[in-house]
């Protein structure tokens, strides 16, 4: 954890000067955004959360006393905001960016140099859709398929930012995979590289 980003649990937030405060706010917001930019696709809701997040951990982190556990703890706490607004806030999610890395570690037969033009549009239109599929999921599928997809977090790391057992990660994984499969299978039929 960074050197900043460590007082909010080691000092009162509020004793320290302007710079300071600044720097562990933009420590907290670098760490955070990601993640939960991935959940809402709308940057002022990010903002909000960013914020209500913050504001929580500076009046919570004094006391908690486990050091290994502080960016956990920040992420469970962010993850849970976001969830929490994401129920407050029920709304139509735009369609995820066409350059999200998960698509083509998911659909992206090994590229070759002389690919068939016919075969390249229809591998971005397969990407596309595959966006598209991953947007319609629960916002915690959509995280968990970010946590595994994006960050490439181990089973046993994504069952410690969430608090729950690698077996319900792996559930909540094959589900999310399951539903992306089932839509593929419905509007592209059988496709076997």
């Amino acid at each position: 954890m960074s050197k900043y980003l460590i007082l909010i649990f080691t000092t009162d937030f509020y004793t320290l000067d302007k710079a300071e405060q600044e720097q562990v706010y933009q420590e907290f917001y670098m760490l955070v955004y990601p993640m939960i930019y991935f959940i809402m696709r709308d940057h002022s809701s990010v903002e909000d959360i960013i914020q209500e997040s913050f504001f929580r951990a500076v009046r919570k982190a004094l006391s908690l006393k486990e050091h290994d556990k502080y960016e956990g703890w920040i992420k469970k706490l962010v993850r849970n905001v976001t969830l929490n607004h994401v129920r407050k806030h029920k709304r139509n999610r735009e369609e995820l960016e066409s350059e999200l890395v998960l698509v083509s570690k998911e659909t992206a037969p090994s590229t070759e140099q002389s690919q068939p033009l016919e075969k390249e549009v229809e591998l971005r239109l397969m990407r596309e859709a595959i966006i598209t599929y991953v947007n319609q999921l629960s916002p915690a599928y959509r995280q968990i398929i970010a946590m595994k997809w994006i960050h490439n977090l181990s089973y046993k790391d994504m069952a410690g930012e969430l608090g729950v057992s690698e077996g319900v990660v792996r559930q909540r994984l094959y589900r999310a995979r399951e539903a992306i499969r089932r839509k593929m299978e419905q509007d592209w039929g059988s496709y076997h590289e």
